[in-house]
């Protein structure tokens, strides 16, 4: 027998409050919804839990229902206090997660749109998973986002081929994860047969590598974009398109939103970041 909490709930204020109208005014119930929730939990119980006459007299079984009950209203009670504590923390903060090669793009980013609410970014390699209320925006390279995500197509990375003043004209090369994955396939312009050549797993690396003079590095160009030590030499097709991710979900707050356009249009104006 499945007894819901709103009965219960109205059954404990009434035995409390002592009539049905308290008990209305609390739950902010009308009077006959009250008397439909009592009938109700009465037929299910196949028992009257109150005596009707000039006033409700509980019986036995309903004081000891009530008294069970009170325990519950204060659980409740706590969960709606530390739920709205969360909602109103939430509404403060927003939860951008990106990877370690995008977040110099995210920062460039934050620092022109300068959203009202406070900002939290989640440095990772993994995708975290996008929930409401807990991951709330990612920056992501790929394709179309799936069915559980909404999103917003930033355009393609524009990548180049850069050299530092004087540095060596060998290609520095991509560990076989790093040209192993999808999203960048410009590295089939990157030759693999460089005798001696510097090996890095990581874009941010071969970046650092590049600009101490170790050889030519293929990179997005928000990396190298104003470091004076390297100059640009060609660019390459094939930057994956970007994208700004939200969970779906309804009832975005409206502090949400706004942070989401302002960090979107920064992020599409960021100049030297894309090729369309």
């Amino acid at each position: 027998m499945h007894i819901s909490w709103d009965e219960i709930q109205t059954l404990e204020a009434l035995v409390r409050t002592g009539s049905i109208e308290a008990a209305g005014r609390e739950l902010s119930l009308r009077h006959s919804s009250v008397s439909r929730r009592i009938a109700a939990l009465e037929a299910r119980l196949g028992t009257a839990l109150f005596a009707r006459g000039a006033r409700l007299v509980p019986g036995t079984l309903t004081l000891r229902i009530a008294e069970r009950a009170a325990t519950m209203r204060g659980a409740a009670q706590d969960i709606e206090g530390f739920l709205g504590s969360e909602r109103r923390g939430r509404e403060r903060t927003v939860v951008v997660t990106t990877s370690d090669v995008l977040a110099p793009l995210l920062f460039r980013a934050l620092a022109k749109a300068r959203p009202a609410q406070a900002v939290e970014v989640l440095v990772s390699d993994d995708e975290l998973e996008l929930l409401p209320g807990q991951v709330d925006l990612a920056l992501r390279p790929g394709q179309n986002p799936s069915g559980s995500l909404r999103g917003r197509r930033l355009g393609r990375l524009k990548v180049g081929v850069y050299r530092a003043k004087g540095g060596a004209p060998d290609w520095l090369q991509p560990s076989a994860e790093l040209r192993a994955k999808a999203s960048m396939r410009w590295w089939r312009e990157v030759p693999g047969d460089s005798p001696g050549a510097v090996t890095c797993n990581s874009l941010l690396a071969m970046r650092d590598a590049c600009c101490v003079g170790l050889g030519r590095a293929a990179l997005p160009s928000f990396l190298a974009h104003g470091d004076a030590r390297l100059q640009l030499e060609r660019e390459l097709e094939g930057g994956p398109p970007l994208w700004l991710l939200a969970p779906m979900a309804r009832g975005v707050p409206k502090a949400l939103r706004e942070t989401q356009g302002a960090i979107f249009t920064a992020l599409r104006s960021t100049e030297d970041a894309f090729a369309e």
